[in-house]
């Protein structure tokens, strides 16, 4: 340490060292900057147009959109005062952990970190009352969406402000100016913290495994369905949803485990941080292949039209529908007339 002429200690950090923190910076901006931009998108169609909004699963897909791209943002913030600080010659000097938590890219991450995991469970857990009860799950409006996603914000929001209470108290300066987000948090709930994100995690791959078995038995059962359109949107939806789970579980599971548990310095860690924000930005990807009415939504967004095209409905799609459900009827009745015989 070494007592600057404005009075304040700072750390005495070698050349390597400065340049590999700005690599790091640079790095987690640019992954910001695509997290950001990559979900942005989807957040602003689904609020801009009324046949996006209007659908409960858009709206829930919207909610996991914004909740990774706050995070992205956070990602962005903190590499622009970082990297300013690096700049300036600021970085390593000694700021206390309230200072640290308080930081705009602190103040972000304490609410997008854990609600971003939070969101991937709560896509999970609509997914399987979906499945499990899909006739009652059709009668459900965007009112359920708007309140499964408005509880998972307000739940976040709790812990996020118990979290600065606690580090109110730490107001000795102890951590470079930099603030990583453990530096701002009390040592407590920091563990709370990251246990939180890797549960949720966890927890949302975990339930894909039920929600598959239990999608199988629902297609079964829906055979000779009058609700064939709507089992068909319930099927693509959920494997859609089921692809960003596969994403989740590589790209944020594993490096995630990995950090924790791996034994690897912490100067090593940074591939691992980057691999964690890869399922974030391959949103956008997914639901434009997956999903017409969000490829639409960002072309009509992109081009500044006030609504989208309007959809045609393929009428033989409708009566290949009704033809499948009435033969289905048809040979279910055959076959009932077979085993039990004429009366």
């Amino acid at each position: 340490l070494r007592n600057r002429t404005d009075g304040q200690w700072e750390q005495v950090q070698p050349q390597a060292v400065i340049d590999a923190n700005m690599r790091n910076f640079i790095i987690y901006g640019i992954e910001g900057l695509l997290m950001t931009l990559t979900n942005l998108p989807i957040v602003l169609s689904v609020l801009r147009y009324k046949a996006l909004h209007d659908q409960k699963e858009f709206i829930i897909v919207a909610g996991l959109a914004f909740a990774d791209g706050f995070n992205g943002f956070a990602f962005l913030v903190a590499a622009i005062g970082r990297i300013n600080q690096l700049l300036n010659g600021d970085a390593f000097v000694l700021k206390s952990r309230w200072h640290c938590g308080t930081t705009v890219w602190n103040i972000c991450w304490t609410f997008a970190n854990n609600l971003a995991g939070l969101m991937l469970l709560v896509v999970s857990i609509d997914r399987l009352l979906a499945v499990s009860f899909p006739i009652q799950y059709f009668t459900f409006t965007k009112r359920y969406a708007c309140i499964l996603v408005g509880s998972a914000f307000t739940y976040i929001c709790i812990p996020a402000t118990v979290s600065f209470v606690l580090s109110y108290q730490y107001q000795d300066p102890e951590f470079p100016a930099y603030c990583l987000i453990g530096m701002g948090m009390h040592n407590g709930y920091y563990e709370y913290f990251v246990m939180f994100h890797l549960v949720t995690s966890f927890g949302s791959v975990l339930l894909y495994g039920p929600i598959i078995f239990m999608l199988k038995r629902t297609l079964r059962r829906a055979v000779g369905s009058r609700e064939v359109v709507k089992i068909a949107r319930l099927k693509k939806v959920t494997y859609t949803l089921g692809i960003h789970t596969c994403f989740t579980f590589l790209f944020n599971m594993v490096p995630d485990l990995l950090i924790l548990y791996s034994g690897i310095p912490s100067s090593s860690q940074t591939p691992f941080y980057m691999m964690l924000n890869v399922n974030a930005m391959v949103n956008i990807l997914i639901y434009m292949f997956r999903f017409k009415e969000m490829r639409n939504g960002l072309k009509a967004l992109i081009m500044c039209r006030r609504k989208l095209p309007a959809t045609t409905v393929r009428v033989h799609s409708i009566q290949i529908s009704q033809r499948t459900w009435s033969l289905s009827t048809y040979f279910s009745s055959k076959r009932s007339s077979v085993v039990t015989g004429p009366e």
